[in-house]
């Protein structure tokens, strides 16, 4: 791995994929995805259980907005999520701001309070 830094690339940024490491050491391992099928806007199918469950019914144990290293407009939001139905615990990534669909938006704002906002540093 080339630890060098190059110029004109930006650094530091936090990348999806570490996010996502964490989330699996902690157990959060499945996916869920916005219900596109459905007729209300704020549901998730968990991919587990494959039920859909309102967002509201969630429990959200953290979440994480990321911005691009180059594009600070390449906005994603994560939460680590556990299903109503089944308890599968995973996580939802999906973009915020203007590149969310309606969908997306209804799906975040119908979100409980996370308990955290980052992930806590794996132990």
């Amino acid at each position: 791995m080339n630890s060098e830094t190059t110029p004109d690339i930006p650094t530091g940024a936090t990348q999806l994929s570490d996010v996502l490491d964490v989330a699996e050491e902690m157990g959060f391992t499945t996916e869920f995805d916005v219900a596109a099928g459905h007729s209300a806007h704020d549901v998730l199918c968990c991919r587990s259980c494959d039920v859909e469950s309102s967002a509201s019914s969630f429990e959200r144990a953290w979440s994480q907005r990321l911005e691009g290293a180059s594009d600070p407009a390449d906005m994603l939001h994560v939460s680590a999520l556990t299903c109503p139905n089944c308890g599968a615990q995973g996580v939802f990534v999906s973009p915020y701001g203007p590149a969310a669909s309606d969908r997306e938006a209804s799906v975040m704002r119908a979100f409980p309070k996370a308990e955290r906002d980052d992930p806590p540093s794996p132990n």
